[in-house]
C-alpha cells in the first residue's frame, strides 16, 4: 500500500469524495466504526486534499505549503478536536498532536474516560466544543474550506452536544464537519439526525500488515503477526510491534495461568511490582532490560499531554511521567488479558477449528476453555475493561491489579468447582 500524508483506507476516501462530487458535504458526516479502523487518518487526509493547492504536483516527498501544515496539525483551517482532561491548554494540545504526527495512531491515556467537553465560554481551552464553534464561525484563511475533525463524538457530553447543534444544523457555507465514533450509543439522537453516517470495518489483516511494514519498516512475518493478533485495529497493531509488547504478553499469559491455578499470592506480588514500576520477577535478565529501557525512553519523551495529572496529585512532572509510564503499562498488561480471554472464548467457540494467534499460549488458553464458561469468561472481560478505566483515572495501580487478580481468581475457582461437580 502506497503511503500518503495520513495512513488513510482507501475505500473510505473513495466514498468521501463521491461525496464530496455530488455536493452533499453540506451536511455533516458521521464516521462509525471500532478503534484503530483508520476512521481518523482518513478523515484528515481527506481534510489535507480538500485543501492542497497543488494536488496534480503534491506529495508526501515534496508537500506543497498548505500539505506540509497539514500533516503536521498546523494548518489554519483544519482543526482536530478529542477527549481532554478538564485543564488540558494549549501547550499540551501542541504536544498531543506532536505525538499524533509521530504516530499517526496515537491515543493518548484518557481518551477512553474524557470528554469532549463545552469549554468555558470566556476562555474554552483547545479541545471545547465552543473552540471549535469559534473556528468554524471565521472565514478560512488559507484554504479554500474549514474543516473540522471530532474524534470519539461518542465522548460529546450533554452540554457539548446540546452546544453543538445549531452548528451541526446549520454549518457555515464554506466549513466540514468530520465527526468520528466508535458507536452510536449514547450520542444524542438530535446530533444522529443531523449527520450522514458512514459504517467503517476493521482493517482487512493483509493491507494492515502492509501499513505496519511500510509504517514501522518490520520484518513481513512481524507485521503479519501484529495484524493478526490486533484483529483490524491499527492503532492496537502500532503497539504489538513496541519491543516492550512480547515482554507484557509474556507477563500476561503468565497471570493468566496463576489467576487459573488459583495463585493468589503471586498475583498481587505481581500487581505492587507494576505499581512500583519495578519489571516482574518472572522475567529474565534480558527481558528484565527491555522493561526497564522502556520506562527509561517513554519517560524521557513522555509529555505532560501523554501524562495527565500524576498520582496523588504531586510530584512534578518528573513524577507524573513515571507515574504515566506505569498506567501505560499496566494498560497494555489489561489489553494483553483481554485479548488472552477473547482467545480462551474463541477457543470454547470454534473448538477443532480454532486456531492460536498468541505464541506461546496454546496450551494454557485450551485448558482454560475446558475449564471456564462462556458467561464468567465474558464477565472477566468486562471486570478487566473496567480496570482499565480506573486506570486512566489515575487510581492506585497496585490496588486496581490487585483486587482485579482477586476478582478473576474468584471467577475461575467457581466455574472449576462448577465443572468439576457437572463430571461428578
Amino acid at each position: 500500500m502506497a503511503l500518503d500524508f495520513f495512513p488513510y483506507r482507501p475505500e473510505l476516501l473513495a466514498r468521501l469524495e463521491r461525496i464530496r462530487a455530488v455536493g452533499r458535504l453540506g451536511q455533516p458526516l458521521l464516521l462509525v466504526g471500532p478503534e484503530g479502523a483508520g476512521k481518523e487518518t482518513t478523515a484528515l487526509e481527506f481534510a489535507r486534499r480538500l485543501n492542497c493547492v497543488a494536488p496534480d504536483a503534491c506529495s508526501a516527498a515534496a508537500p506543497c505549503e498548505s500539505c506540509a501544515k497539514a500533516a503536521t496539525f498546523q494548518h489554519p483551517d483544519i482543526r482536530w478536536v478529542g477527549p481532554a482532561p478538564a485543564n488540558f491548554d494549549e501547550s499540551r494540545a501542541a504536544e498531543l498532536l506532536a505525538a499524533k504526527v509521530r504516530n499517526p495512531f496515537f491515543q493518548p491515556h484518557y481518551a477512553s474516560t474524557a470528554n469532549v467537553s463545552i469549554g468555558d465560554q470566556e476562555n474554552p481551552g483547545p479541545m471545547t466544543v465552543r473552540s471549535l464553534i469559534q473556528f468554524l464561525q471565521r472565514r478560512a484563511f488559507q484554504g479554500k474550506v474549514k474543516v473540522a475533525v471530532v474524534a470519539d463524538s461518542q465522548r460529546l457530553n450533554a452540554a457539548a452536544g446540546n452546544a453543538f447543534l445549531k452548528t451541526l444544523e446549520e454549518p457555515p457555507a464554506d466549513a466540514i464537519i468530520i465527526l468520528l465514533a466508535t458507536e452510536t450509543q449514547g450520542m444524542l439522537p438530535t446530533i444522529l439526525s443531523r449527520c450522514q453516517e458512514i459504517q467503517v470495518h476493521p482493517w482487512p489483516q493483509d493491507r494492515l500488515a502492509a501499513l505496519l511494514g511500510d509504517l514501522t519498516g518490520c520484518a513481513p512475518a512481524e507485521a503479519e503477526d501484529a495484524a493478526r493478533v490486533a484483529d483490524g485495529n491499527a492503532r492496537r497493531a502500532m503497539a504489538l510491534l513496541q519491543d516492550i509488547s512480547p515482554v507484557v504478553r509474556e507477563v500476561a499469559v503468565t497471570w493468566g495461568r496463576w489467576i487459573l491455578e488459583g495463585k493468589r499470592g503471586s498475583a498481587a506480588i505481581l500487581a505492587d511490582q507494576m505499581h512500583r514500576g519495578a519489571p516482574p520477577h518472572i522475567l529474565g535478565p534480558a527481558q528484565a532490560a527491555v522493561w526497564k529501557q522502556h520506562g527509561k525512553e517513554s519517560g524521557s519523551r513522555r509529555t505532560s499531554a501523554e501524562d495527565g495529572d500524576g498520582e496523588g496529585g504531586g510530584g512534578g512532572r518528573e513524577a507524573s511521567s513515571g507515574s504515566a509510564v506505569r498506567r501505560d503499562l499496566a494498560n497494555q498488561l489489561c489489553e494483553w488479558l483481554v485479548l488472552l480471554y477473547s482467545e480462551i472464548l474463541r477457543c470454547r467457540e470454534w473448538a477443532g477449528r480454532w486456531e492460536c494467534r498468541l505464541p506461546g499460549a496454546e496450551d494454557f488458553i485450551r485448558a482454560a476453555a475446558l475449564a471456564r464458561t462462556t458467561e464468567s469468561l465474558l464477565a472477566d472481560v468486562a471486570m478487566i475493561e473496567s480496570a482499565r478505566e480506573d486506570i486512566d483515572r489515575n487510581l492506585n495501580i497496585g490496588l486496581l491489579l490487585a483486587v482485579l487478580g482477586e476478582g478473576l481468581i474468584d471467577h475461575a475457582e467457581k466455574d472449576q468447582t462448577r465443572v468439576r461437580a457437572a463430571r461428578s
